[in-house]
C-alpha cells in the first residue's frame, strides 16, 4: 500500500516539474500599456522619407512633444512633396526661411484635439476646431476625401497610440479673408456688398485674427443672393434695394426694413450645408426672426413650409457657391430671393393624430375606417418624440392612432391619438413632446382638446421645454373631467358657452344649432349627456417669440388609474390671446367640416 502511495507522490512531483518547465519555457507576454502602437511623433519619425519636412516643422513649432505623449489627436500630415511645393510657392528655399511663429500657425492648423476617423467625415465642418482655433471642412469628390476643397487625403486612418494621422497631398492654409472681405471681393455680390456697408453689417462680418471678440460672435454664417438673383426679383441696383426696403431712410436704424433684411441673412455660429440641413432653423441677427431649414433629397431649402394650410416654396442654396470658408465663418449663396415674411397671427387648430411626424410612413392605410394604425416597436421610454415615429404598421401596441368613427366621444376629423401615459409606472411613458405647426410670433391661448376618460391621467403642459423660452402653463388638464367640471350646472343654458369660457372650458365639437355651410346634420352632439365628454381645456397662455415650429410637452403628473390607452388626445388649439372668438369654429367627425356660431 505504501509503495503505491510513494509511486503516486513521485508521479505528481514529476508532473508538477513538467508543468513548471512548460510555463518557464513558454514565457507569458502581457501588454504593459493601453496601446502597443507608436504615437504620432514616433510614426512620423519612423516614416521620415515621407514626412521629414513636416516633422521638422513640428519640432520648430514645439509640437512634437505633445504629439509624442498620450492624448487624443488627429493630424492631417502633408507629405514631403506637399511641403516642398508649399515652400516653393511661398517664395522660400527651405523651412529655415520661415519664422517659428509662422510654423506654429501652420502646424496648429493641421491638428485637431480629437480622434476624427474617416467615418466622421461629411460634407461639412469637422465638429472640433483645430488648435489654430478655426474649423476644417471635408467633402468627397470622385470617391476621395478632401480637406478645405484643396488637399486630398491620400492615406486615411493611420492609427497611432495617441490618435490618428491622415496623409494629405497639399499643405492646408488658413483662410486669409473675413466674411465681409469675401463678399466684397466677389463681383457676384456687388448689390448685397453695398447693403452690408450701408447697414453697418460690413463691420459685423469683418474680422482680423487676434482681435478681441466674444465667443458667441467669433464665427458667423452669411447667406447672400447674387446680383442676378436680385435682378430676377426686380432689383437692378443697390439704389433699387434701398428704395424697396428702407422705409425710414436710415439703413442703420435697427427698425429700418433694409437693416432687418440684411440682418435676416446673417446668423451667429459657423454652419456649413451639412449643418444647415440637420437644423430645423437658423436664428438670425434680425431680432426674433428665424430662417427655417430642411433637406429634400440633396437640396437644402430655406423657408420651405406649409403655413396655415398653404404650401410656400422655399429658397434653395446654391451648392456650387456655398460652403466658402472665411476667417470668421462660412458663406452660402441662395438661388432665390428670400426675406422676412410679415404674417398676421392666425388661430392654429392642430389635430394631433394628423401630425406630419406621426403620419410619416402611413401611406394608403391612413384613415382606414376598419383598422387602427399603431406605432410599432416603440421603446418603453420617458417620452415619445413624434419626429422619430417613422415606422408605423398595423399591429397591436400601446400608442394607437384611431380612425374609426363613433357616436360617443366622437373625434375631430374622425381620429384620436390614444396613449398609455402614467406618472408612477416605470414601464409607461411619462410625457410626450409634440412638434407644433408654424406659429406666428405673439401670444396664444392654448386649448387641449380631449375625449373624457374617467381613468385618464392629469397632464401638465409646457411650451418649449429645456429652452430659454420655456413656459410651464398654470392650468392642469384633468382628462377625467367632463364639461360639468366647469361648474356650469345647466350645459343647455343659452349662456353656458360664455360661462364655461370664463372658467377655462369650452366645447370644441359641433353641437346642435351650430352653423355648417354644407348643411351636415349627422353626428352633431347634444349639449348635454354625451356632448359633455369632448372637452376643450385652457392650459394657459404662451408667448411665442419667434415664428417657427415649437414644442409642446404633455406630462403625466397624477394617475387615476395607470392602464393601457387611457389618454384620449384629439387636438391642441392655439388661438391668439386677443381674439375675442375662442369658441368657434367647432369640429366634426367628417374631415374638413367646420361649424360656426349660429347666424
Amino acid at each position: 500500500m505504501m509503495k503505491h502511495i510513494n509511486i503516486a507522490i513521485r508521479s505528481l512531483l514529476f508532473l508538477g516539474l513538467v508543468c513548471w518547465c512548460v510555463l518557464a519555457c513558454n514565457k507569458q507576454i502581457y501588454k504593459q500599456s493601453t496601446n502597443d502602437e507608436v504615437n504620432i511623433t514616433g510614426y512620423l519619425e519612423a516614416h521620415a522619407d515621407t514626412y521629414s519636412l513636416f516633422l521638422e516643422a513640428l519640432n520648430r513649432a514645439k509640437a512634437s512633444g505633445f504629439l509624442g505623449a498620450y492624448g487624443t489627436y488627429t493630424l492631417f500630415a502633408p507629405t514631403n512633396d506637399a511641403m516642398q511645393k508649399w515652400i516653393t510657392e511661398s517664395g522660400k528655399v527651405s523651412l529655415a526661411d520661415f519664422s517659428d511663429t509662422d510654423l506654429q500657425s501652420l502646424v496648429r492648423y493641421h491638428i485637431v484635439k480629437d480622434t476624427v476617423g474617416s467615418l466622421r467625415f461629411t460634407d461639412g465642418k469637422i465638429k472640433t476646431p483645430t488648435l489654430f482655433g478655426e474649423y476644417l471642412y471635408t467633402d468627397v469628390v470622385n470617391g476621395a476625401f478632401r480637406i478645405n476643397r484643396e488637399a486630398q487625403i491620400t492615406q486615411v486612418n493611420i492609427a497611432c497610440g495617441n490618435g490618428i494621422i491622415h496623409s494629405i497631398n497639399k499643405v492646408l492654409l488658413p483662410p486669409q479673408k473675413s466674411l465681409a472681405e469675401v463678399i466684397e471681393g466677389n463681383p457676384r455680390y456687388s448689390i448685397f456688398s453695398q447693403a452690408l456697408k450701408a447697414t453697418g453689417f460690413y463691420d459685423t462680418l469683418y474680422y482680423k485674427r487676434g482681435t478681441e471678440i466674444s465667443a458667441a460672435k467669433r464665427f458667423q454664417t452669411a447667406i447672400v443672393e447674387s446680383d442676378s438673383v436680385l435682378n430676377a426679383a426686380g432689383i437692378e441696383s443697390y439704389a433699387a434695394l434701398q428704395q424697396k426696403y428702407s422705409q425710414t431712410g436710415d439703413p442703420m436704424n435697427h427698425a429700418d426694413s433694409l437693416w432687418l433684411y440684411v440682418a435676416y441673412h446673417i446668423s451667429n455660429g459657423v454652419n456649413y450645408l451639412e449643418d444647415i440641413a440637420s437644423l430645423s432653423a437658423l436664428y438670425t441677427l434680425a431680432p426674433k426672426e428665424i430662417v427655417s431649414t430642411k433637406l429634400v433629397g440633396t437640396r437644402v431649402l430655406l423657408n420651405d413650409a406649409v403655413f396655415n394650410g398653404v404650401y410656400e416654396p422655399g429658397a434653395e442654396l446654391n451648392r456650387a457657391y456655398s460652403d466658402v470658408t472665411a476667417i470668421n465663418g462660412v458663406l452660402h449663396e441662395s438661388l432665390n430671393d428670400f426675406r422676412i415674411k410679415v404674417r398676421p397671427q392666425v388661430p392654429v387648430y392642430f389635430d394631433l393624430a394628423t401630425s406630419p411626424e406621426l403620419l410619416q410612413g402611413l401611406g394608403s392605410a391612413y384613415r382606414n375606417t376598419s383598422k387602427s394604425l399603431v406605432a410599432n416597436n416603440l421603446p418603453i421610454a420617458s417620452s415619445i418624440d413624434f419626429e422619430k415615429l417613422d415606422v408605423i404598421t398595423i399591429t397591436s401596441n400601446q400608442y394607437i392612432f384611431y380612425s374609426g368613427l363613433t357616436t360617443k366621444r366622437p373625434y375631430a376629423n374622425g381620429d384620436l391619438l390614444s396613449l398609455s401615459m402614467c406618472s408612477g409606472n416605470a414601464n409607461r411613458v411619462k410625457y410626450i413632446d409634440i412638434k407644433t405647426p408654424y406659429l406666428v410670433k405673439g401670444k396664444y391661448k392654448v386649448w387641449v382638446c380631449y375625449a373624457q376618460n374617467g381613468q385618464g391621467s392629469d397632464l401638465q403642459v409646457t411650451y418649449d421645454p429645456g429652452k430659454p423660452e420655456e413656459q410651464t402653463l398654470p392650468n392642469i388638464v384633468f382628462l377625467s373631467q367632463s364639461l360639468s367640471a366647469s361648474g356650469v350646472s345647466n350645459l343647455a343654458d343659452p349662456n353656458a358657452d360664455n360661462l364655461m369660457l370664463a372658467q377655462g372650458y369650452k366645447r370644441y365639437m359641433a353641437t346642435q344649432g351650430d352653423y355648417n355651410a354644407n348643411n351636415v346634420t349627422g353626428g352633431i352632439l347634444s349639449k348635454t349627456g354625451d356632448g359633455a365628454l369632448n372637452v376643450g381645456r385652457l392650459a394657459g397662455t404662451i408667448n411665442v417669440e419667434t415664428t417657427d415650429r415649437h414644442t409642446i410637452r404633455l406630462q403625466a403628473i397624477r394617475d387615476v388609474k395607470c392602464g393601457s390607452n387611457l389618454v384620449y388626445l384629439d387636438m391642441i388649439q392655439f388661438i391668439p390671446a386677443d381674439d375675442l372668438e375662442q369658441n368657434y369654429p367647432r369640429f366634426h367627425q367628417i374631415a374638413g367640416e367646420l361649424f360656426y356660431r349660429p347666424k
